[in-house]
Parts: C-alpha cells; structure tokens; sequence
C-alpha cells in the first residue's frame, strides 16, 4: 500500500496591513457601503479611497458581461480617472476644511439619504448625501455611488459643504 503524501507551502503576505489596504472591497448593500466610506473620509488618507473604486479587473469583467467592446488601455485610463479625481475632491476637501478649521472627525451623522437611478442602458446608481452636524454647524458629504455586476462602488462627484 502507498501512501500519497502531499506537501504545501501557505502563502504569508509580506506587509499585511499595506497588502489588504490595496485590496477592493465588494458591497452588496449601498448603505453598508456609505457608512464604509464615511468612515474612511474621516481618516483623511487619500489611498484609502482605492478600496472603493473597481480595480481594472472587475471593470473588465463587467465590460466582458456588458457585451462591451473595449481596449486594455481603455479600462486602465477609466479606472485611474475615476481614481484621480475622487482623490483630487477629497484634497481639495482636506484643505478647505483645515482652512477653515473644521475638525472632520468631529463631525456626527445625523442623516443620510440616497436618491437611486438608472441611465437610458438600465445601469444602476445613486447620490447619495450624508448630512452631519457639530454643534451648531450643519454640513453634508456628497458623491455618487455605481453599481457595476451587482455590486456598488463610490463613482465620483465627492463634495462636503457647510449648510
């Protein structure tokens, strides 16, 4: 009789923390989604965002499901613009709000509201406002949120004003 023995090796991250940062998250509920990227804007880390946008390849497979016709390169400059310019709203965010002094981690959530849609080729989407308060000051976070495959990412419009 012979034995059939197996040997494997596990994988081990060599920076975990940084490694699972990069990685997407997919969201099945919108609202576990908004309160998700609430609380990574009040870390103020602009790679945080990265979590919430689709990466290259699932902007593939959706294309693929979509019957789209695209280009590698197409996807990749899509996916980097979307990036770029929720990163370059949340800066500008930043910056405003350590101009005019307004603690962001401060801030409560006293509401948030989702106004859904769809596009004349039935995609799915939603605006979605978070409106916060400290003490006295009233103020709201907005951006639009995709569904892509049935599952849903921050698009872009990413504003915070003060009421």
């Amino acid at each position: 009789m012979i034995a059939n023995t197996g040997f494997s090796q596990l994988y081990e991250l060599k920076n975990p923390a940084r490694d699972s940062a990069n990685r997407i998250r997919l969201y099945d509920d919108l609202e576990e989604l908004a309160d998700s990227f609430y609380s990574a804007l009040l870390k103020e880390d602009l790679t945080l965002i990265k979590k919430f946008v689709p990466d290259v390849k699932f902007l593939k497979s959706t294309f693929d499901t979509l019957a789209i016709e695209y280009r590698e390169d197409q996807v990749i400059y899509r996916q980097q613009m979307l990036m770029r310019g929720l990163q370059k709203d949340l800066h500008k965010i930043l910056k405003k709000s350590e101009k005019e002094k307004v603690n962001l981690q401060k801030i409560e959530v006293k509401n948030t509201h989702f106004e859904y849609g769809m596009d004349e080729k039935d995609n799915e989407y939603c605006y979605v406002t978070i409106q916060c308060k400290r003490r006295k000051h009233e103020c709201q976070w907005k951006y639009l949120a995709i569904k892509l495959n049935d599952k849903w990412f921050i698009g872009d419009e990413l504003s915070f004003e003060e009421l």
